[in-house]
């Protein structure tokens, strides 16, 4: 590892990957194994049209896996807000959230291994964002963030990106939150807090490294809502197109 290299840092979902349709199956299979129930969907096809018009309502504002039951377990507006989603995930069972992560995990892990490749082809890359990474990775220390499973971001950046070479991934099992992971690579590089350069498309997940003098960014191609990026004003967070990400890398 070249620890002289400055560190940059990626959020997966909605920065790098856009895993909607594979949420919204997972999602609702989770749910029905949750419930025992058995009446699972395969393709984003057979998902029910008011489900999924529901679930890409507030996709923009789930953070983790647990915090998809606000589909399930709210009801809200067309068009709701983060104080919305907020709302409607406080009265929702903590032991619930844990419960149904779990099975939200096992049942991607299920899926993949009975469906790879229709798993693969439920993902779409962000244009020219796997060309950044590859650059990325040759002149800077390389690494995810991600409430994704490691495993699964190994499989995708195999498939769509094999030339990218990550330091390390770091995901919900691996560390209790983003703000820990960001400490541990500064720690890691003996870098300076405001020397990681971190990007992440959920405004939420950048309010603690802000604070903590990280230096980040709001990934506004992904899935960055409107009320994101008003709060991303106030708080002075950098608002990034895709074209703005390699001058705020310094590629």
């Amino acid at each position: 590892m070249n620890t002289k290299r400055e560190v940059v840092a990626f959020d997966v979902d909605g920065v790098i990957f856009d895993s909607t349709d594979e949420c919204i199956v997972i999602a609702w299979n989770a749910y029905q194994e949750l419930n025992g129930n058995r009446d699972k969907i395969y393709s984003k096809e057979e998902a029910n049209k008011d489900y999924d018009r529901k679930f890409r309502s507030i996709r923009n504002y789930v953070r983790s896996m647990d915090e998809y039951l606000v589909v399930f377990n709210g009801n809200y507006s067309e068009n709701p807000n983060q104080a919305d989603f907020e709302q409607i995930l406080s009265k929702i069972d903590d032991k619930q959230k844990v419960e149904y992560s779990n099975i939200f995990y096992n049942e991607r892990k299920s899926f993949k291994k009975k469906f790879y490749e229709e798993w693969i082809n439920l993902h779409n890359t962000y244009e020219g964002i796997i060309e950044i990474l590859s650059l990325c990775s040759l002149e800077r220390n390389l690494y995810m963030v991600t409430g994704k499973d490691k495993t699964s971001v190994k499989d995708l950046l195999d498939h769509f990106a094999p030339e990218v070479r990550v330091i390390k991934i770091y995901d919900k099992h691996a560390v209790e939150n983003k703000l820990i992971a960001l400490k541990k690579i500064a720690k890691n590089h003996g870098f300076k807090n405001e020397q990681i350069k971190f990007i992440d498309d959920n405004v939420t997940h950048l309010y603690e490294p802000q604070k903590n003098n990280f230096n980040i960014g709001l990934a506004k191609w992904g899935y960055a809502m409107p009320d994101h990026i008003s709060e991303a004003e106030k708080r002075n967070i950098p608002i990034l197109s895709l074209t703005d990400l390699k001058d705020f890398i310094g590629l």
